[in-house]
């Protein structure tokens, strides 16, 4: 059952570079969560109509981590379900609203964490920001301006901003708010190595040509599913564990493999530089 207080679901993009999956992104709220309003914080401006209900402009952004924080602190919703552009809904998540019953905040482990100098107990997990449901609460606002504080000092001493999650993992530990941890099918990271095992998959969280098919493919079976971005992230080590045939295997698997992924890996950093530079 649909909580009574305002619900919403609100997406921050600055820059064209991922236009095309909010829009895939969105269309899959729409199909899952009838009803539920669509706000959209931008600086973009040629949007097809009727995928959001509403559009704020943000003014002077910076095209980095920095944009999404701040707008997360004026949704108009009660309860609110922040999604990164590279997600995708595969079935009805109202529940995630329904949880904010009895927590402020609700989030998924982040598959790994920073190297990051840690003033928090090493125990503390770091948490991943792509997918957010949250209370409008004052709490919540001073630990989210907390996190923009403390991302912005990180910025401004290392010149690092390729993760926002180190300074949200400081912030989160001394707030006074409390949260869950949300299962890996509420946020499965295919980008990087992830398992997922016996449950549908609601959100699926990363990149490919074709998220449809992966989200078919995804749910197709409800048994313990594995995901390895990379061939190369399976060494000799890891096979070593297997008898000697399976280790000769996996070998020639490895061996075969690594030229393309290699190539790939290349032309992946080629494709960055040239969409950063049209990133406008």
């Amino acid at each position: 059952m649909e909580p009574r207080e305002s619900t919403g679901v609100l997406y921050i993009a600055t820059g064209r570079r991922h236009l095309g999956e909010m829009l895939v992104s969105a269309r899959s709220v729409r199909r899952h969560l009838p009803g539920v309003p669509i706000l959209l914080y931008t600086d973009q401006t040629d949007l097809p109509a009727g995928v959001f209900d509403e559009i704020r402009r943000i003014e002077q952004p910076r095209h980095s981590f920095i944009d999404k924080i701040a707008p997360l602190c004026d949704t108009p919703f009660e309860r609110t379900l922040f999604l990164d552009t590279d997600t995708l809904v595969c079935a009805p998540i109202f529940d995630l609203f329904e949880i904010l019953d009895r927590v402020d905040l609700a989030l998924a482990h982040a598959p790994y964490r920073h190297d990051r100098p840690f003033v928090t107990p090493n125990c503390f997990p770091e948490l991943n920001t792509g997918v957010l449901a949250y209370r409008r609460t004052p709490k919540m606002v001073e630990l989210f301006r907390d996190w923009l504080r403390l991302y912005e000092k990180e910025v401004a001493e290392t010149g690092r901003m390729d993760s926002d999650q180190p300074a949200f993992r400081e912030a989160l530990f001394r707030a006074p708010v409390s949260f869950s941890v949300l299962p890996p099918e509420y946020n499965l990271r295919t980008v990087m190595p992830a398992a997922v095992g016996r449950c549908k998959v609601r959100i699926i969280h990363g990149r490919g040509p074709d998220m449809q098919e992966l989200e078919r493919w995804v749910n197709a079976s409800h048994r313990i599913r594995l995901f390895l971005p990379s061939a190369l992230q399976l060494t000799a080590e890891h096979f070593a564990i297997l008898s000697r045939p399976g280790r000769l295997v996996g070998g020639l698997i490895h061996v075969a493999v690594a030229p393309f992924v290699w190539a790939e890996r290349i032309l992946r950093f080629v494709k960055r530089g040239i969409l950063s530079r049209g990133d406008k």
